[in-house]
């Protein structure tokens, strides 16, 4: 049976995942929780990881090398960059660094090195994905998320972001499927837009939405566990 590793960087976004779940026993390992149990009879390993790349890198190589998940879910709020607006809801379909630079060393910016230039999600997870969200009437966009450690409010800090169009900035996505792809494991990454980068009210819009947004990705959460074939 599947057992899936959830990954939820502050208290908002997994505190209705945590209600939701039956039979639950606690762990701390390397200074994070660990909650074991069942939601929608899938056996679930659920994570608040802290905020940051690294902190996300360091809950999925536990829950891939110690509870030996094979399928890591990321979901949470991000910013965006036009044409995305605030509520959208975004389906990760690949991630990139937007604070990782070699590129003098003849890679591209962003790449790290010994790995490809970004971390592709796995199509069938997207299919999957869209299913759900249309399962439940909500509108969706296909984007690509790009991760720093920096709550982003000037697009300058962007200008080296190859993508034209919209896509989603916020700080553990990219370290997650940076592991994910090292170690073989599959992954998705969900984020919900709160705020758009370089906005006037942006701070405002964050606070703002923070709530509704961790609302939305623990409901989307909860029906993707309940439509994932065991």
């Amino acid at each position: 049976m599947t057992k899936i590793g959830i990954i939820a960087a502050m208290a908002p976004e997994m505190d209705q995942l945590l209600a939701g779940m039956e039979n639950v026993s606690e762990v701390k390992l390397l200074g994070i929780r660990f909650y074991i149990g069942n939601i929608n009879n899938k056996n679930v390993v659920l994570s608040l990881s802290g905020v940051g790349k690294v902190n996300a890198a360091m809950a999925a190589t536990v829950l891939i090398n110690h509870f030996n998940c094979d399928l890591i879910i990321n979901s949470g709020i991000a910013g965006g960059r036009a044409p995305l607006k605030k509520r959208d809801s975004v389906i990760a379909t690949k991630l990139s660094y937007h604070d990782f630079d070699v590129s003098s060393f003849g890679y591209s910016y962003g790449q790290v090195p010994g790995l490809p230039k970004e971390f592709i999600v796995n199509p069938a997870l997207i299919v999957l994905l869209k299913k759900v969200f249309n399962k439940l009437g909500l509108d969706y966009k296909n984007a690509p998320i790009v991760s720093g450690d920096k709550f982003v409010t000037d697009k300058e800090v962007l200008k080296n972001v190859e993508y034209e169009s919209g896509y989603a900035v916020e700080m553990e996505g990219a370290g997650i499927a940076q592991v994910c792809i090292k170690a073989g494991v599959d992954f998705v990454v969900l984020r919900y837009i709160s705020d758009i980068i370089g906005e006037e009210n942006q701070q405002e819009d964050y606070n703002k939405f923070e709530l509704e947004m961790a609302n939305r990705s623990a409901e989307v959460t909860l029906s993707l566990l309940e439509n994932i074939d065991d």
